[in-house]
């Protein structure tokens, strides 16, 4: 079965199990670096947040073996567990005082984005682009966040300025750094859900904590927009090595929407600063 139809399938399937006061809908979205991803969006009275859950993972499990059936019960017991039993009142999302402690910020790289970047808030830094969203809740199947558009702004009647500054403040306090050996020699830093964790390259003690722990200047690659991968440069491999090996790996092992970025910066310790 193509693509094409496995999702038609799987749209019957799944609508057939759901209780009759929850509308099943095929929805395709525009992800980040412009990948595009089909799934089902679940939209139930009275409740103003529908989840989507993504086929391109189950289109894999399909080839493998799994059945239609077996895989629409999956996901009805995936939504059960992530529908919010009571609707995030859209009037709490209206009002800027109710959501501006769950204001946060994650990055994106700026040229493969510029599309999206026209109709929403964002601040550059480097190659990236930091860009803001609401982070609702925390589930077993990731985050619940609305990203935060410049209609939102109008709204609320308040500037890019101040979505930046709640922005510093929430994203340290509700996605605390982690930081793991790799390697003996190597660390991945990231944020503690593991869920958009190269933001952690914004906070303002990352680079310091990392420094003092290896005690030189050293590499970050952009392993994905969820993790960063620390090189010393006492391994003796130069920038132009780390890049090639950064795009091989972004060509034939990270999701489209995954991707970061191929270009490798550099920690600079006695200056305390990240180039490029």
């Amino acid at each position: 079965m193509e693509y094409t139809d496995f999702v038609k399938a799987m749209h019957r399937e799944v609508r057939g199990q759901m209780e009759p006061d929850v509308a099943v809908e095929i929805h395709t979205a525009i992800k980040n670096n412009s990948a595009l991803r089909t799934g089902l969006v679940f939209i139930k009275k009275d409740v103003n947040i529908a989840p989507t859950i993504y086929l391109e993972e189950f289109y894999e499990q399909y080839l493998e073996g799994a059945s239609v059936q077996e895989m629409a019960q999956t996901i009805h017991s995936i939504y059960e567990k992530i529908s919010l039993k009571n609707s995030y009142p859209y009037n709490n999302i209206l009002k800027f005082e109710n959501i501006k402690d769950k204001i946060v910020y994650k990055l994106i790289h700026k040229e493969s984005n510029l599309e999206l970047l026209r109709e929403i808030p964002y601040e550059e830094y480097l190659d990236l682009a930091v860009v803001f969203y609401i982070l609702l809740d925390h589930t077993g199947f990731g985050p619940a966040t609305i990203l935060i558009r410049s209609e939102h702004m109008l709204r609320w009647n308040v500037t890019k300025e101040e979505i930046s500054r709640l922005a510093k403040e929430n994203t340290p306090k509700l996605l605390p750094m982690d930081l793991g050996i790799l390697a003996d020699t190597m660390y991945v830093v990231t944020n503690q859900t593991r869920n958009l964790g190269a933001a952690v390259m914004l906070y303002p003690d990352t680079w310091e904590k990392v420094a003092a722990l290896i005690g030189e200047d050293f590499y970050i690659l952009p392993s994905s927009i969820h993790e960063l991968i620390v090189v010393p440069e006492s391994l003796g491999m130069n920038r132009l090595q780390l890049e090639n090996m950064v795009e091989e790996i972004n060509q034939t092992e990270v999701e489209q929407e995954e991707i970061l970025s191929n270009t490798v910066y550099r920690y600079i310790r006695k200056e305390k600063r990240v180039i490029f």
